[in-house]
């Protein structure tokens, strides 16, 4: 069976929640999109809030600007049972609070996605480089991949030549909204990451 990739993106719903206290609240949480694990990093008493200038629909995908999946305990049922468990991601609870400082009673989790996948399109895809140093991406405006390089059971991972960048197979897309999972919003493959 053929599938096609996307990359996951910030959400254009205006009324969907966002979270951006993270940097705030984790001392560490730039080690999120290490693609290791760090539980050990994360205080499982961490509260984040919701950003006041967001809106106020609570989703279970929750948008945010530090390049990691922030999903509530529905979304994290589904990916688990679509192989994204033990090995693939680790699920690190935090509590939610909403713009008035009350606890949201849904449980939440930042997902801390531990594979990555050396398969970005150097030839197709649009990005700089540092002139010292032309091995080494950035600025990266349109994503393509290698999906010959992709191995079968990867169906969301990172990209391995830049991390920040999260990749979703169409079947997973396909069981997040089957579920009727809200918030996810992904972008195909060519469109501008920027």
């Amino acid at each position: 069976m053929a599938y096609s990739y996307f990359t996951v993106a910030h959400s254009p719903d205006e009324r969907a929640i966002q979270v951006h206290d993270l940097p705030d609240r984790v001392e560490h949480y730039y080690r999120l999109t290490d693609a290791v694990p760090v539980g050990n990093l994360f205080p499982p008493a961490t509260v984040l809030s919701v950003h006041p200038r967001s809106g106020d629909m609570l989703t279970d995908f929750i948008d945010n600007s530090d390049a990691v999946l922030e999903v509530s305990a529905n979304a994290r049922e589904v990916l688990m049972a679509q192989g994204m468990g033990e090995g693939n991601a680790e699920y690190l609870p935090f509590t939610l609070h909403d713009k008035q400082g009350r606890v949201v009673k849904e449980q939440y989790f930042v997902v801390n996605l531990l594979r990555s996948v050396a398969c970005f399109d150097l030839e197709k895809s649009r990005y700089k480089t540092y002139p010292k140093n032309p091995d080494e991406i950035y600025g990266i405006r349109s994503v393509y991949l290698r999906e010959d390089r992709i191995p079968l059971d990867a169906r969301l991972f990172r990209l391995a030549e830049s991390l920040r960048i999260t990749i979703i197979r169409s079947d997973l897309v396909e069981a997040v909204e089957k579920a009727g999972l809200v918030g996810l919003a992904v972008l195909p493959l060519g469109a501008d990451v920027s």
